[in-house]
């Protein structure tokens, strides 16, 4: 028997929910894993336990960025549109979240205490500070160390979707100032405060015969999981096409 999809919180079936409404009550995922207990001694067996069981020759390291992928698409996307679109400030920090496993053991959703506040619009250095600072960073320092992997690769991975999310939001309505601000921000390689910006632009780009081609700055080691190939902007790919040319 499949586990059950957790409802989520009711501000996202409006345009916050757009990429996905995952974002959910601890009522509505009674099972979840406390965030606070993955960044503790033994929380990497508590998130790769059922991935493990499914690649079992997989490396930690390459499994953890599987993961971390699942779970920064099931929460930066909510997250940016709720704040930039629906002007609601949600508690982010870690300490006080979980996660629900799905039954091939990723992310399926991310339990927040509340649903936040509405009113004014939220500044986009106020959302940001709270999803890096909060949330991200304790989560990528105690998963990155258990792995023993860069916490490049997960801060990577993380920034490839928070720069499409907000490409894409300010792409479509260039007059809004909150989406300038967050796009300004997350091409900026410092927080406004001088402390180094961690979600900087995730991509390099060369031009070559088909056009302009994006490749990432650091490797997501995907490939390392059983049954998959070098993603098509792997940095390794354009490595060597490099030593061919």
């Amino acid at each position: 028997m499949e586990t059950p999809v957790p409802a989520p919180f009711e501000f996202l079936t409006g345009p916050a929910g757009r990429f996905g409404a995952r974002l959910v009550p601890p009522s509505s995922a009674p099972g979840a894993i406390p965030a606070a207990a993955l960044v503790a001694v033994g929380g990497l067996d508590l998130a790769l336990g059922t991935l493990r069981s499914r690649h079992p020759d997989g490396e930690a390291r390459a499994l953890l960025s599987l993961w971390s992928r699942h779970y920064f698409y099931t929460l930066i996307p909510p997250v940016v549109l709720g704040a930039l679109l629906a002007g609601r400030t949600l508690p982010l920090d870690l300490s006080e979240t979980a996660v629900q496993l799905n039954d091939d053991g990723l992310p399926a959703a991310i339990v927040l205490p509340h649903a936040g506040t509405d009113g004014d619009p939220v500044a986009a250095a106020d959302m940001l500070r709270a999803l890096a600072r909060d949330h991200l960073e304790p989560l990528i320092d105690g998963l990155a160390a258990q792995a023993a992997v860069s916490p490049r690769v997960l801060w990577a991975n993380a920034a490839g979707y928070l720069h499409w999310v907000v490409e894409l939001l300010a792409g479509e309505d260039p007059a809004s100032p909150a989406l300038a601000e967050a796009h300004a921000l997350i091409h900026a390689g410092a927080w406004p405060d001088g402390r180094p910006n961690a979600l900087d632009e995730p991509m390099r780009y060369t031009d070559g015969p088909d056009g302009r081609q994006a490749w990432r700055k650091v490797c997501c080691l995907l490939y390392r999981v059983p049954g998959r190939d070098l993603c098509p902007y792997c940095p390794l790919a354009l490595r060597a096409s490099r030593r061919e040319h």
